[in-house]
């Protein structure tokens, strides 16, 4: 006789599957918040009057804030709740988003793009643990694999803050997609857990290290120094274009900001599809 009741391994299997599909919309989010100032420089440059090379270290100074903070991002998804960190960055940088509609000075939008990176370096880390503590098995590259294209999928939708300045103003895009941040970190305040402990922990119990440590242990691994240099050369590449092509195409094919933000994501998002699909025949290639 049934008794209506759904097996523990399969509401663990389908809620491990729910978590990536969650996970997709904050790294979208986290993606698009940071990149989509790229594609409203004129609207921001009329509103608030600034050099080139002051707009230019609205992206720099995020992203030295982000990549310096990483590795200490990476040490508090190890050491607390995990889903909890997830939550309060989102909640953080989408306040911090909504606060940059209210910046009327240059030195104040540098502060809000300060606190982005401080607040949006907390998310990768602790998404990935996350996702990891799911998917143990032969799922984890795909569930990865899942949440990698939600992250660029909000990139490639970037475009739609020039739209929202161009057809509105620049302060409303920001307005927008800060109280969508909060408002959904607020509804994963209840819904993303972390996974049971029994999925989290091997057998053994594993050693743990401090944080110096492993920072010391990491700098003796020539893969890892590799690795590094290659990832900042194409970091380096990548936000050199995702800072100025869409000003590129705005100033040399007399394009609308719209226009311009389109075509430069339209780039991107065929490129990180064909990436995507590599990745996976990649996995196949390795079984």
């Amino acid at each position: 006789m049934a008794t209506g009741t759904t097996d523990p391994k399969s509401r663990l299997f389908s809620y491990a599957w729910l978590v990536v599909a969650m996970l997709c919309v904050v790294g979208g989010l986290n993606y698009l918040d940071r990149m989509m100032i790229t594609t409203m420089r004129s609207s921001i440059i009329a509103a608030i009057p600034m050099s080139e090379a002051q707009f230019g270290l609205l992206t720099s100074v995020f992203l030295w804030i982000y990549g310096l903070l990483s590795p200490v991002a990476g040490y508090l998804a190890d050491r607390f709740n995990r889903s909890r960190v997830i939550v309060g960055s989102l909640f953080v940088w989408s306040l911090v988003t909504w606060l940059t509609s209210r910046a009327t000075t240059f030195e104040e939008l540098l502060v809000t793009r300060a606190l982005m990176g401080i607040s949006e370096a907390c998310y990768i880390p602790a998404a990935l643990a996350l996702i990891v503590d799911y998917h143990r098995g032969r799922t984890r590259s795909r569930a990865t694999g899942i949440h990698m294209a939600g992250v660029y999928i909000g990139q490639s939708l970037g475009f739609v803050g020039g739209w929202l300045a161009e057809s509105r103003t620049w302060n409303f895009a920001f307005v927008v997609f800060g109280v969508i941040g909060v408002v959904y970190a607020l509804i994963l305040a209840f819904s993303l857990k972390d996974a049971p402990v029994r999925q989290r922990e091997t057998a053994r119990r594993e050693e743990v290290t401090g944080f110096a440590d492993a920072v010391r242990n990491l700098f003796r691994q020539p893969a890892y120094l590799i690795a590094l240099a290659a990832w900042g050369l194409l970091g380096v590449v990548s936000w050199m274009i995702n800072g100025w092509l869409p000003t590129y195409y705005k100033e040399h094919f007399n394009l609308s900001q719209t226009q311009a933000g389109d075509l430069r994501y339209q780039l991107f998002f065929h490129s990180d599809a064909r990436r995507c699909a590599f990745r996976r025949r990649y996995r196949r290639f390795l079984g």
